[in-house]
């Protein structure tokens, strides 16, 4: 009857003999968030997508897993089914507040197709990826002006990468047969910033819309603002009292990650 609390005793005194830093992993929307949350020592593990970030956390317990899970929602029941598995405590997920991006510029609106479109390093083309030709909004969406495109980014590459291509690159020709780790993630690096360039900045309530939503908090708070997500952060309890700083990573707060709603 022993076995059970020894074996427990065993994980968590093994991570501070392995390693003297907490390790997180996450998603590319989160990259920053987890940077500072972690600390300048940290490990951050930025997996493809979410499913690969959750497998990643819910192999065990142990110095050579991680410690801490960062997503853009909470995890799914087959996922805590998943973690329970192994023994990890499926503890509540800390809210740690809305990440997003905001669009300012000379355009009324745009969609995360148009964006992508825009950003995107390679484009389908006979059913393969060969570099982005285009060089005005017209190229992007006949229904848009006939003016070169203009933008300029005043946020992490990670967030616009998980916000905008992401999505966006779902509509792309072919999207099932393409590279999609650089057809949804990869951004352009030839593209002008000129002053009535479109610019991509972290949330503010007075931006743009996007796909005819504005992201006002109303919106933000109910989901409908297509560039916000909640974050939320997942720790294994097990793993608190043997990695150093582990615990602080519960209590840190984050530069660009708003209050919860």
């Amino acid at each position: 009857m022993r076995t059970v609390p020894l074996l427990i005793a065993l994980l968590v005194a093994a991570p501070a003999a392995a390693r003297d830093a907490p390790w997180l992993v996450t998603v590319p929307a989160l990259a920053g968030a987890a940077r500072e949350l972690g600390g300048p020592t940290a490990r951050i593990d930025v997996a493809e997508d979410e499913e690969a970030a959750v497998t990643s956390y819910c192999r065990g317990l142990g110095a050579h897993l991680p410690d801490a899970l960062l997503l853009t929602r909470r995890l799914l029941d087959r996922e805590r089914r998943q973690c329970g598995t192994e023994a990890i405590a499926t503890e509540p997920a800390r809210l740690l507040g809305i990440v997003g991006l905001s669009l300012d510029g000379p355009l009324p609106g745009l969609t995360r197709a148009q964006l992508w479109r825009a950003l995107t390093r390679e484009f389908p083309a006979d059913g393969k990826l060969e570099p982005s030709r285009a060089r005005s909004w017209h190229d992007v969406d006949p229904g848009l002006p006939d003016r070169p495109i203009a933008i300029r980014i005043e946020a992490p590459p990670g967030l616009v990468s998980g916000l905008i291509l992401s999505a966006g690159c779902l509509a792309a020709p072919g999207f099932a047969k393409l590279d999609q780790g650089r057809l949804c993630s990869a951004i352009r690096t030839d593209l002008p910033s000129a002053p009535d360039a479109v610019l991509i900045g972290h949330l503010r309530a007075d931006g743009l819309p996007v796909e005819g939503i504005r992201p006002t908090p109303y919106e933000v708070a109910a989901g409908r603002y297509p560039l916000a997500r909640r974050a939320y952060l997942f720790m294994k309890q097990p793993h608190l009292p043997g990695i150093p700083g582990a615990a602080a990573v519960l209590t840190r707060g984050v530069a660009g990650v708003q209050p919860p709603p």
